[in-house]
């Protein structure tokens, strides 16, 4: 359920209040061990005017925005686009979430896949995190190797 990519959304018990939550699964290693990010639809972009992509402060990424309705993935086992309903932000100081798969499943009361971001959707976002110096550093080799394998094998993704 989480591989990289996915889009979850359940509710969610692990923040306060509980509420419905988003959950992108950016990394699932072989042994099911996960990196993921809470967007929110809070204004958290961290800049006056949040824009789709990345947001700059400083010369620095701070956060990644998707516009409310702008296609960014396809819905889960559908040829149809799957959008935020609203604008939602991934602010890079607090949103990152790691453990293995089913851990961070029990946080959710029944979790489902409900998108998969695009490629160049992921890899933006990817390279938002890398470049950003919110982003922890122990992600960052991850993040790397990401990219890394992506542009080596982007002849063959079209």
């Amino acid at each position: 359920m989480l591989k990289a990519k996915n889009i979850i959304y359940g509710f969610c018990k692990y923040i306060n209040p509980p509420k419905n939550k988003y959950l992108i699964s950016l990394y699932r290693s072989e042994d099911l061990n996960i990196i993921a990010v809470f967007p929110t639809s809070q204004r958290r972009a961290g800049v006056a005017t949040p824009k789709h992509g990345r947001n700059i402060r400083d010369n620095k990424v701070i956060s990644y925005v998707f516009d409310a309705g702008h296609p960014i993935g396809k819905k889960f086992n559908s040829d149809e686009d799957f959008a935020f309903p609203l604008q939602t932000t991934i602010p890079f100081d607090y949103c990152f979430r790691e453990g293995d798969q089913e851990n961070l499943l029990k946080t959710f009361d029944e979790p489902k896949v409900v998108g998969v971001l695009s490629d160049k959707e992921y890899i933006d976002l990817i390279y938002a995190f890398y470049i950003s110096p919110l982003t922890p550093q122990k992600y960052k080799p991850v993040f790397d190797k990401i990219l890394q394998d992506f542009f080596a094998n982007s002849d063959k993704v079209k």
